[in-house]
């Protein structure tokens, strides 16, 4: 039989050490980025901020299971950089051809053709209720919208392009301009 003063010390001793593993896992929680790819950006479940009830009905209206948020969630996660574009847009064009032609950029960026997507107008429209923008292109950086063609622009032609992209991707992205002789 154990005596009620040795009771009491293991009694205390496994609640600090219960006490402590918690503190662990909660410090833990709080020092880790939260990034859910290899890039250390985060991208947020969509679906979550979304009104459930706006979600059952899309979903019904569409006539099937395909889910917009889930499939541009799922390109944010591949790439750190993705421009959803429509093949025909001037604005588009210049963007994706500003990025290939003056910048290096690895991984590459991810061309997201919203006109050759059956499932375009739903992107699209998933795209105006992410970033408040249904306007192409539009240029995602770590997860986040950067905004369109006029943006880019002004970023590349103030030099700030690079740094902009910098920091909002972290790991395992390079970008760098390419020399105007290489360019030509």
């Amino acid at each position: 039989m154990i005596n009620p003063a040795t009771r009491k010390k293991r009694l205390l001793f496994l609640i600090c050490a219960s006490a402590l593993v918690l503190f662990y896992i909660v410090y833990r929680r709080a020092a880790s980025d939260g990034s859910d790819n290899d890039y250390g950006y985060v991208v947020p479940d969509f679906k979550a901020i979304r009104n459930k009830a706006l979600a059952s009905e899309m979903a019904q209206s569409s006539g099937g299971n395909y889910e917009p948020l889930d499939e541009i969630r799922s390109l944010l996660l591949r790439s750190p950089v993705v421009v959803f574009s429509k093949s025909y847009c001037p604005h588009s064009r210049f963007v994706k051809n500003l990025l290939k032609m003056h910048y290096k950029i690895s991984p590459e960026p991810l061309i997201k053709e919203l006109d050759l997507d059956p499932h375009g107008p739903a992107i699209q429209d998933a795209l105006l209720e992410i970033s408040g923008r249904r306007t192409v292109p539009n240029v995602f950086v770590g997860g986040k919208s950067l905004g369109g063609g006029d943006e880019i622009r002004l970023l590349h032609g103030t030099g700030r392009l690079i740094t902009e992209f910098k920091s909002k991707v972290g790991k395992s992205f390079a970008i760098e301009r390419v020399k105007e002789s290489e360019s030509e």
